[in-house]
């Protein structure tokens, strides 16, 4: 849809969720509110949501997701694996805008992105100008805590990863939050490890297991193109 009638343009917020997780996919959320509604989020209870309780979360994601254009991009423990989590981050934020961007009339139509900075950008800001965005790019730390956009995406992320640990406890058995620093967590993944079982959600290149025999060194790889990323 175009900007609404007394609208500048878009203004679309970058967070993920799931970053630091042994188990599990990391999240990246693409969320577009029309420029000059920031207040509205605000209102609906946008925050960091680190601040806010799995309920809280929940009744919030609620109201903001009809308030919004948004789009969310898992990256998977194989893909975490085998290359920089950074540049899988940036490439899964670049999916996202441009599935926010072809829902807006295209990222021409965006005039800000706000990005909760996860590391140095390398094809983003370029990738934006080829899409013809010509508006402001802001990356900063902290962002899901001062923009209204980036909280909503924040948001979005955290509830769709919560969803899907949700769902490996019933597949899989997991145990406690997926977060390395969980002790229930990193005692499931060793039982399970341990019973001669490898699944594919957990991210077997992550500290917790270097030393042990399941602990898979990344290799030095070619960079990918987003159109590798995105086959």
């Amino acid at each position: 849809a175009p900007p609404a009638a007394g609208v500048l343009g878009w203004v679309v917020g970058i967070d993920e969720a799931g970053r630091g997780s042994l188990v599990g996919e990391l999240i990246v959320a693409a969320f577009a509110v029309p420029e000059g509604m920031e207040g509205e989020l605000v209102r609906a209870g946008a925050r960091d949501s680190k601040q806010l309780t799995p309920a809280q979360r929940e009744r919030v994601y609620a109201r903001i997701t009809s308030m919004g254009v948004f789009a969310v991009w898992p990256v998977r423990p194989q893909e975490i694996d085998r290359e920089n989590v950074n540049r899988l981050e940036e490439r899964a934020a670049m999916v996202g805008l441009r599935i926010v961007g072809s829902r807006v009339g295209g990222l021409a139509n965006v005039s800000e992105v706000q990005i909760d900075r996860f590391g140095e950008l390398r094809e983003l800001p370029g990738w934006l100008r080829s899409q013809g965005f010509s508006g402001r790019l802001v990356v900063e730390p902290g962002a899901d805590a001062k923009y209204p956009a980036v909280s909503a995406a924040s948001i979005v992320a955290k509830v769709v990863r919560d969803r899907r640990i949700e769902v490996l406890r019933r597949m899989y058995g997991l145990e406690g939050s997926g977060y390395p620093s969980d002790p229930r967590t990193v005692g499931w993944v060793r039982r399970v490890l341990a019973s001669g079982a490898r699944p594919p959600i957990i991210r077997y290149s992550w500290g917790t297991l270097r030393g042990t025999e399941f602990y898979v060194e990344k290799a030095k790889r070619p960079r990918r193109t987003l159109e590798d990323f995105m086959e």
